[in-house]
């Protein structure tokens, strides 16, 4: 009898050292193991600059990556949050196709043929999945940052 297998979304938080090659680094622990990164930020706002790395996968797959994102040379401190972690935050532009329905933990701010989400990032992701299924969207530009 097979067990289903389930599936979590993590955001790594990962402290480098500003150092050319790191995020060819951090890529390649995914790219080595045939894995995809969802989304990554660099985010040098801060005396340690930070990459972001968004990932869907297995527990024994996150926590794989995890363990060998730790390893790197030029990685200082690894920190994993669940997708929908209040310290997430996510912002999205969209080319809507009319006026959008309320959607849970998101802002929206209509720009004309464009709205502005913003509220976690978790929120934000399943507005954007909502809504591309209903068709009321299309061109999504987003990011996302951990405060």
């Amino acid at each position: 009898m097979s067990e289903a297998v389930s599936l979590q979304d993590v955001v790594y938080l990962c402290e480098v050292a500003e150092r050319p090659g790191v995020v060819h680094s951090i890529a390649a622990v995914f790219a080595h193991r045939g894995l995809s990164i969802k989304a990554l930020v660099a985010d040098t706002s801060h005396s340690l600059p930070r990459i972001l790395v968004a990932f869907r996968g297995t527990v024994r797959q996150c926590r794989m990556v995890e363990q060998v994102l730790r390893r790197l040379h030029h990685v200082h401190g690894v920190r994993t949050f669940p997708i929908d972690a209040p310290e997430l935050r996510a912002l999205a532009i969209c080319r809507t196709q009319g006026e959008l329905p309320v959607l849970p933990g998101v802002r929206e701010q209509s720009l004309g043929d464009t709205s502005l989400l913003s509220g976690t990032y978790g929120a934000v992701e399943l507005a954007i999945k909502q809504l591309l299924e209903q068709g009321l969207v299309s061109d999504v530009s987003r990011t996302f940052v951990a405060l």
